[in-house]
């Protein structure tokens, strides 16, 4: 499934920048949308929880998926801020989409695997523990 034009929830630290683009500063370049910590069921991406997100507020946010960020985090485009509360409830409505990222993010760590790289899990069955850990039914 192809998840790129979906639509989805999730939170990022720090409010959403006007511009529609989030600037990675590592790569000295805009995002191609908006970078969110976290999206749908799955796991808080690391860099935002390490670097960015010390301190700052969580806001929420509904949003179509137009692709990945330079720290692999989904960026988002066209997003409206929500409340917790509505966030909680999309989740479920988006739950298929949410699956699909699920699939493609473990299914991609299981290919870097196998041709050698270091990741994280580093086994295929730890990636399918983590896999099952977040699909929802």
């Amino acid at each position: 499934m192809n998840i790129i034009g979906s639509k989805i929830v999730g939170y990022r630290y720090g409010e959403a920048p006007e511009c529609g683009q989030s600037f990675n500063t590592r790569t000295r370049q805009y995002e191609c949308g908006v970078s969110m910590a976290q999206v749908g069921y799955m796991e808080e991406i690391g860099s935002f929880a390490v670097s960015g997100a010390y301190g700052r507020k969580k806001y929420y946010y509904e949003g179509t998926i137009v692709g990945y960020g330079g720290d692999d985090e989904i960026c988002l485009s066209d997003v409206r801020r929500i409340s917790y509360n509505e966030y909680r409830s999309l989740k479920y409505v988006y739950k298929d989409i949410s699956n699909a990222i699920v699939n493609e993010k473990c299914d991609s760590k299981i290919r870097l695997l196998r041709a050698g790289w270091a990741v994280y899990p580093n086994t295929v069955e730890a990636i399918e523990e983590m896999r099952n850990e977040m699909l929802k039914k």
